[in-house]
């Protein structure tokens, strides 16, 4: 009889051993899950696990991760992974509350932003290896990767699932761009709108690049943009906008289109460019 339940123990032990070490086996190499070329945040982050498509997929269908987009609303709002919880990594309270959804489960906790060129994910995974929150990694490929490859799991202006002919391409993108000197020449046409979306912060001593001829919007102010857009159309007039640095402006695209606006243009590089251009132009 003893026999029999010392025989027992060692069995249940064993399988949950073994569960264990699989357990560890699986996450212990998400960061070699694919080739790390065409990924530079990875060689200044090395500190920083990352997850691929694939393994990210597998995980969310077992119900085996969090998911957190760690992008600005208006992002958030555009395109996201189906389910994703949104705590931007610039806001304040970010340690405080990813310790809080820590303490709430003890899956993976995944971070996602734009894409390979965007480093918010990893900032976020830094921030957590700061405030010693465990079990944290990043998917470094993207949201627009993750809506081309699995679009049942996105959600693009809150439809599900993407149409992937929805999204923008880099072509459409780059067909509404105009480099800042000619930016600058066609919005000084009397049919023309100029708007600055960056956020305070950016915006160098509270004032637009043109004196007297841009206004600013927050991408946030929906109401407001609707305006705008309703506005243009009335008049038939262009709209040029600029961000920071010719990224945020992607976002706004969207609505746009969704508007069914067609006489748009972005400037490529945003204000930093144009700052780079002016310093050319002194020779300093």
């Amino acid at each position: 009889m003893r026999a029999v339940v010392f025989y027992r123990f060692l069995s249940f032990h064993f399988v949950l051993i073994s569960a264990l070490l699989l357990s560890i086996i699986c996450f212990s190499n998400l960061s070699f899950a694919e080739s790390d070329e065409g990924f530079p945040g990875r060689k200044l982050y090395p500190q920083v696990n990352t997850i691929s498509k694939k393994a990210l997929f597998e995980r969310i269908k077992n119900d085996q991760v969090v998911v957190v987009d760690v992008r600005s609303e208006f992002e958030y709002r555009t395109l996201k992974i189906s389910n994703a919880v949104h705590i931007p990594v610039s806001s304040k309270s970010f340690p405080e509350k990813i310790k809080k959804l820590r303490d709430s489960t003890p899956k993976y906790i995944v971070f996602y932003c734009n894409g390979r060129s965007c480093y918010k994910s990893y900032n976020a995974a830094m921030k957590a290896i700061k405030y010693n929150i465990s079990n944290c990694l990043s998917y470094d490929a993207g949201v627009f990767e993750w809506a081309l490859q699995y679009p049942e799991q996105a959600v693009l202006l809150d439809k599900s699932p993407v149409e992937k002919s929805r999204i923008i391409s880099k072509e459409n993108f780059q067909s509404h761009q105009l480099p800042p000197k000619e930016f600058e020449q066609q919005s000084l046409d009397e049919n023309s709108m100029i708007y600055d979306i960056r956020d305070r912060e950016q915006r160098r001593g509270g004032s637009g690049l043109f004196m007297f001829r841009d206004k600013s919007v927050q991408l946030d102010k929906t109401r407001k943009l609707k305006r705008i857009v309703s506005n243009a159309t009335e008049k038939g007039a262009t709209l040029y906008f600029y961000d920071e640095k010719g990224k945020q402006v992607r976002w706004l695209q969207y609505y746009l289109e969704s508007e069914g606006l067609e006489k748009y243009y972005f400037m490529k590089g945003g204000a930093a460019a144009y700052y780079e251009m002016m310093r050319n132009e002194q020779g300093l």
